[in-house]
């Protein structure tokens, strides 16, 4: 029956696809949101569709079906590790597992050849993922260290300091939004479509898509030198300064059609591999109806498994504030400061109480998270301990604890806490250590206290606070507040349970 009618296995393909889409909403939603974005991946709507456009041309490879234990592993692995990013709120890792669960659907319908077959047709949707952001730190990198090269060299006067490009007209900031792995990601996209338009050889779509993808990055030097020099000898003022983003895709415009010439001259369409006449008497693999069925039982399982373990968080979690015999507690459980806006996103409660211990006074912000979505999560890129408007971080370090004894015997031991140093203006300056409290464990290791929300979601106890204490200073008095901030901390910690 299921060989006679392969629309009912492309049917089930569907299906089970929609139905991952459904358990995974929220992450086909950051997607989209990327998408629509003017960040790196905002050809990403335009990669789908090409994507789609070459499944299409691939469409003959959907006829045959073959089916074994080792594509239902893959479907195991593949949703498990969606569960596990779904519950350490790890963006995309989630991305990543969504695309790998595809992969693994197709096997378990087609077989892994399917995977041989539609490799560039898949690797055009993987271009148009949000999971290339490793990609920016190198890029920035590289893409630094070579425009101030070349301004240096041209004799212009320029400084570096870290990634600011210091001239005596302005600072130029290489921010990673200005790494170039839009164009870079722009050019390979491009470039594995050509290749499957073409049908190149693999040796012969690498050359082209090396060139491309050199030509994006030249591309991306190029527009920070020109707007280094322009910027210099205008004082700031010039358009292409002001709208870099403009015009920053103008340059690679103009950079890439060199590319494109010399696509259309040395990588042409060539002649469509002929495909062997299959012998008629080799039997093919078909699904049964009980393994189609576990494919979609164990999706399903795996998928839905998440609104378990998140039925289980409570909904009143907040932190306890510990009793300190060594400090007057003024106020707590308020809902905002007056001198302090930090920004925590999908926090189920805010809290700011206020100590004081003589002249000294010192708030402490907790910012509880009964549960943690990807978007609304205690370690969130776009979460911030300060107002970017009135503050200036100048150090970004860890503090030293005034007693490691009261540390280590505590019930809560922790392995680092740390600090930021802000200046408001030449007089005042603020400490603010931080750490976090995830399942009863202090951490001040980010990749740490995911690893904790992780097993504490596992345990039934997802509940995490990030935990900030601020204290104002006049900034000659820097190493008077240090100890005053260290004092506190550790007595904070060797007192909480």
């Amino acid at each position: 029956m299921y060989a006679k009618q392969p629309k009912i296995i492309t049917l089930f393909f569907t299906f089970n696809f929609l139905l991952i889409l459904l358990f995974n909403f929220s992450v086909f939603t950051e997607i989209n949101n990327e998408w629509w974005s003017t960040g790196p991946y905002s050809h990403g709507l335009l990669g789908f569709v090409l994507s789609l456009y070459c499944f299409w041309l691939k469409r003959d490879c959907f006829h045959s079906t073959y089916y074994g234990l080792g594509a239902l592993l893959f479907v195991i692995i593949s949703a498990l590790l969606m569960l596990l990013a779904t519950l350490a709120c790890l963006g995309q890792l989630q991305q990543l597992s969504l695309f790998l669960i595809t992969c693994a659907l197709l096997t378990a319908v087609y077989g892994f050849k399917i995977l041989k077959d539609l490799f560039l047709p898949l690797f055009i949707l993987l271009l148009t993922l949000p999971v290339w952001n490793m990609l920016q730190i190198p890029l920035r990198e590289l893409s630094t260290w070579v425009s101030f090269f070349i301004v240096d060299q041209l004799d212009f006067a320029i400084i570096r300091d870290d990634y600011n490009l210091i001239t005596p007209q302005g600072t130029f900031i290489v921010e990673q939004a200005c790494s170039g792995l839009g164009f870079f990601l722009v050019s390979a996209l491009y470039a594995v479509f050509v290749t499957q338009l073409n049908h190149l050889s693999y040796k012969a779509g690498f050359i082209f898509i090396t060139i491309a993808v050199c030509m994006a990055v030249f591309a991306n030097w190029l527009r920070i030198i020109i707007i280094i020099l322009v910027g210099s000898q205008t004082n700031m003022q010039h358009f292409v300064v002001q709208d870099h983003l403009t015009f920053g895709w103008f340059v690679f415009v103009i950079c890439y059609l060199p590319v494109i010439w010399i696509g259309l001259r040395y990588f042409g369409p060539q002649a469509t591999p002929t495909k062997k006449k299959k012998n008629s008497t080799n039997r093919q693999f078909v699904p049964s109806k009980s393994y189609l069925f576990s494919v979609s039982a164990l999706l399903f399982l795996l998928s839905s498994a998440y609104l378990f373990f998140s039925s289980r968080f409570d909904a009143n979690y907040q932190f306890s504030l510990p009793q300190l015999t060594n400090y007057q507690l003024l106020r707590s459980n308020e809902n905002s400061s007056p001198n302090w806006q930090p920004t925590s996103h999908g926090a189920s409660s805010e809290q700011f109480s206020y100590f004081s211990q003589g002249k000294i006074l010192i708030q402490v912000y907790l910012a509880n998270y009964a549960q943690q979505k990807q978007g609304q999560e205690m370690i969130f890129v776009e979460n911030s301990l300060f107002d970017k408007q009135r503050w200036r971080v100048k150090e970004n370090g860890e503090l030293t604890i005034a007693s490691n004894k009261l540390i280590k015997t505590s019930n809560n031991p922790i392995d680092k806490i740390n600090l930021l140093v802000m200046n408001k203006n030449r007089q005042n300056s603020r400490l603010i250590a931080y750490w976090y409290s995830v399942n009863g464990h202090f951490t001040g290791q980010q990749k740490k206290a995911k690893w904790e929300s992780l097993t504490a979601s596992l345990k039934g106890k997802p509940g995490a606070t990030l935990i900030a204490v601020a204290l104002d200073y006049k900034t000659k008095n820097r190493e008077k507040a240090l100890q005053e901030l260290s004092q506190f901390v550790s007595d904070f910690i060797s007192r909480s349970i």
